[in-house]
């Protein structure tokens, strides 16, 4: 019977997640509220692993000498290396059963595609399905063969889990078949392939500005999820569009039969000649889509 009453009380700790601080410290038990829903919606499963870990965590932290923002450190410290455990041993082969495989994060070996930034792959964002990964990786193969050097750069992809679970800010990507594609960039000091490096640190946000006299059918015309973000824009480093090598993934993907769609501003269709029907204009109630092309799979 003591041992069902520990086995209980156990369990109700771990469903008590932030409350369990709630008579004690409400403050804190505010903040880790607010940490463990931020953890969710940018990791889909890092607040879940925060809510289970806090119970178990708490008496070590009190246990610990020092100063409360040095044991509060220690608690990350301890909660980081199980988060990673999770994410690279546990969630991989449970996102199977779902469908989803990860993408390559590095480029090494025979990957000639892998994440802009790392950060993608540590939140999990980086699950597609079988078939959008074997697609992506043969164009990527294709291109490098054709390109010396040149290596894909993907973005946001999507969570291990669930077909309904939202990936903000975006407004798909839930169902392992969108995959969002860096563009391609020139040194300008060198006029060479810059490959994995974008005017962004995250890839988004950094704006290719169009030709003058080019089409801009969302000119004056505000949406909440248009951001154009004019103030970031002299603070990102110079990188010159590497438009013979952004054409040719273009013209790749578009005759691939596992693509069905890409998105693409209309004045970089033009710029690059991608005249293809399956490369078409997001509309003006979305994210601009000229820091980035948004690729999406059957």
């Amino acid at each position: 019977m003591a041992v069902r009453t520990g086995i209980g009380r156990s369990a109700g700790l771990l469903a008590l997640g932030p409350f369990f601080y709630l008579r004690r410290a409400p403050a804190a038990a505010i903040v880790l509220v607010l940490l463990v829903l931020l953890l969710t919606a940018l990791t889909q499963l890092g607040g879940l692993l925060l809510w289970l870990a806090l119970p178990a965590l708490d008496p070590l932290v009190r246990a610990m000498p020092g100063p409360r923002a040095l044991r509060l450190l220690a608690a990350a410290g301890l909660f980081v290396p199980a988060y990673l455990a999770v994410s690279l041993v546990i969630i991989p082969p449970l996102a199977a059963q779902f469908g989803r495989v990860p993408l390559p994060c590095g480029y090494r070996g025979e990957n000639a595609y892998g994440a802009l930034t790392a950060a993608t792959c540590l939140a999990n964002r980086h699950y597609a399905s079988p078939a959008a990964r074997d697609a992506l990786s043969a164009t990527a193969t294709r291109l490098a063969a054709e390109v010396p050097g040149r290596r894909i750069s993907y973005l946001d992809s999507g969570f291990p889990f669930f077909a309904w679970f939202p990936m903000l800010p975006h407004l798909s990507h839930t169902d392992g078949r969108k995959v969002d594609l860096a563009l391609f960039f020139l040194d300008p000091a060198t006029g060479r392939p810059a490959p994995g490096r974008a005017p962004s640190p995250i890839g988004y946000w950094a704006y290719v500005p169009p030709d003058p006299g080019a089409a801009l059918p969302c000119n004056g015309r505000k949406s909440w999820l248009r951001w154009d973000f004019h103030w970031l824009q002299p603070l990102l480093p110079a990188l010159r569009l590497d438009e013979a090598a952004q054409a040719a993934l273009l013209k790749d993907l578009a005759a691939s039969p596992q693509v069905r769609r890409i998105l693409i501003e209309p004045h970089l269709k033009a710029r690059l000649g991608a005249d293809h029907p399956k490369i078409r204009f997001q509309g003006c109630a979305a994210a601009r889509h000229d820091d980035h092309v948004h690729i999406e799979f059957r």
